[in-house]
């Protein structure tokens, strides 16, 4: 009769056994799920941008989880989104299998908005096909600074004459450097324009451009035109400056007097001066 008591002392009671049977469940469902892993193996990020600029940067990231990355799997930029990028997940391509030791590269175009952010962060982590977050995530603060933008030229060089006959044509070619922060381009609204003597020299008030040229900071750009001299004879004035629209003229003008004189006998001989 006692062995038959010690058997029953010993025998768990439903409580125990329902928590044994538990507890190896849970133990072999963790034994045989795969876990997603990775850690920061390379990044090429900015340190800080100016105001709409444009970064290509990279992240590297080593698989060091037991699952094999697909194109289930991406980087994805941590919170709400990221300041620096309209994708708010950057995928790995079909058919890219990344398995366990292995790298990827995932490329970003980090774009700086066009205010002012000292305090700018951006940051990415893996995920996989449901949206759950894993490995290290890549952190970097980036500044945003937006240095003053301005209009500003030189009008290094050109061929104004200092005198033509009464309805002489003249080919001008004016140089200008742009010495201001801003690219130049026609559709920006850039244009050589004339400030005094357009209506006498039977000249547009503005020469612009040509279509998708561009006049990076620095850099010289000459334009050309035609200018007719008036039909009576006189001193009058051309004076070019750079302008576009919003912002008016800027920079250095261009200030020639150029006198103008008809032969004897011609409709215009002894026109008034200006």
């Amino acid at each position: 009769m006692r062995d038959v008591a010690d058997l029953r002392a010993r025998r768990p009671g439903p409580t125990t056994a329902a928590l044994l049977t538990v507890a190896t469940a849970v133990a072999s469902s963790a034994a045989g799920q795969a876990r997603s892993d990775a850690s920061v193996a390379q990044t090429r990020l900015p340190t800080r941008l100016e105001c709409g600029r444009t970064f290509r940067a990279s992240i590297t990231l080593l698989n060091t989880g037991a699952t094999t990355w697909t194109s289930a799997d991406g980087l994805a930029a941590v919170g709400e989104g990221d300041v620096f990028s309209e994708a708010a997940r950057v995928p790995i391509p079909g058919g890219v299998s990344v398995a366990s030791g292995e790298t990827y590269t995932f490329p970003l175009a980090l774009r700086a908005p066009e205010i002012a952010l000292p305090q700018a962060r951006t940051a990415w982590r893996m995920v996989d096909g449901d949206g759950a977050s894993f490995g290290e995530t890549v952190a970097q603060a980036i500044p945003v600074e937006c240095p003053p933008r301005i209009d500003d030229a030189e009008l290094p060089e050109a061929n104004l004459p200092a005198g033509l006959a009464c309805g002489e044509s003249y080919a001008l070619r004016i140089a200008v450097r742009n010495t201001g922060s801003l690219s130049w381009s026609k559709a920006g609204g850039y244009a050589l324009g004339l400030v005094d003597g357009g209506d006498e020299f039977h000249t547009p008030l503005r020469v612009a451009l040509a279509d998708g040229a561009r006049v990076a900071p620095g850099a010289v750009h000459t334009f050309a035109a035609t200018i007719v001299a008036p039909e009576s004879a006189g001193t009058y004035r051309l004076e070019w400056r750079m302008t576009r629209p919003g912002a008016g003229f800027f920079g250095s003008s261009l200030d020639q007097p150029v006198r103008v004189a008809c032969p004897p006998g011609a409709a215009g001989h002894g026109g008034t001066s200006r």
